[in-house]
């Protein structure tokens, strides 16, 4: 692919470049995804945990 575009002079190698930036920015972006997609798993565990304490606390104080 380098080639084929080398061949073109600056401008080809220009456009490799972009190619390469941008599919370097979509692996990070997704890598970030992940992470993201993670940790709100995680809170949204964290709350589900803390609305059924919370109403445990709420019922026990009723008696």
């Amino acid at each position: 692919m380098f080639t084929l575009l080398g061949q073109f002079g600056p401008l080809g190698l220009m456009i490799a470049y972009l190619i390469w930036d941008k599919s370097r920015k979509d692996d990070e972006r997704d890598k970030i995804q992940k992470e993201r997609t993670e940790a709100d798993k995680a809170l949204a565990a964290s709350l589900a945990a803390l609305t059924v304490t919370i109403q445990h606390l709420a019922q026990r104080s009723e008696r």
